[in-house]
């Protein structure tokens, strides 16, 4: 085994444990949905966090192509999937929310303020590991990403947070076919 897959096997853990959370989130909804009031707005950022978890874990394989690591290197992508998956555990409602709003009032935002730091941190990482260019169209995408998370994350206004989670999944669904490689 080289070092790329020791690299990578706990950082997709994580990635794995991030897309168990929304999954398994969605499906406790679902279940409670006799007595869950339901609200577009968490379950959009949730299918969001999805997405970036994997589109993240599809990119990685790029990776497998360094030949030299370090303990940076590592933590920043380790760093990256636990931003992601504490983004999915506080996007979904718990178990004793009967509305959906609510729990996003409480904890969406901070899930908003996890994900402005993923993608805080994907720029470091696409400059660093990945050679992309500072003014590059998808540095500029994470940037703007960023900025939509937190300001979605700061704001209380529900209009503001409808516009910023509209904003995002239509960025964010074109950053990461413009950012990924097509084939392997």
């Amino acid at each position: 085994m080289d070092v790329f897959h020791w690299i990578i096997v706990p950082v997709s853990t994580v990635l794995g444990l991030t897309i168990t959370r929304v999954l398994t989130g969605y499906v406790a909804a679902f279940k409670a949905r006799g007595r869950l009031t339901f609200d577009w707005l968490p379950i959009v950022f949730a299918a969001a966090i999805l997405g970036e978890s994997f589109q993240f874990w599809w990119a990685l394989l790029e990776l497998s192509a360094l030949r030299n690591w370090s303990l940076a290197s590592f933590t920043l992508l380790l760093a990256m999937a636990m931003a992601l998956f504490s983004a999915a555990a506080l996007i979904v409602p718990s178990e004793t929310d009967d509305n959906m709003w609510t729990g996003f009032e409480r904890d969406g935002r901070w899930a908003l303020a996890a994900l402005a730091g993923f993608h805080l941190l994907a720029l470091i990482v696409n400059g660093w590991l990945y050679k992309a260019a500072i003014l590059s169209t998808p540095q500029a995408l994470e940037a703007l990403l960023a900025i939509l998370c937190l300001h979605g994350g700061l704001t209380r206004r529900r209009r503001v947070q409808e516009i910023v989670a509209v904003l995002y999944a239509l960025l964010s669904t074109i950053n990461t076919f413009t950012a990924s490689v097509r084939e392997y």
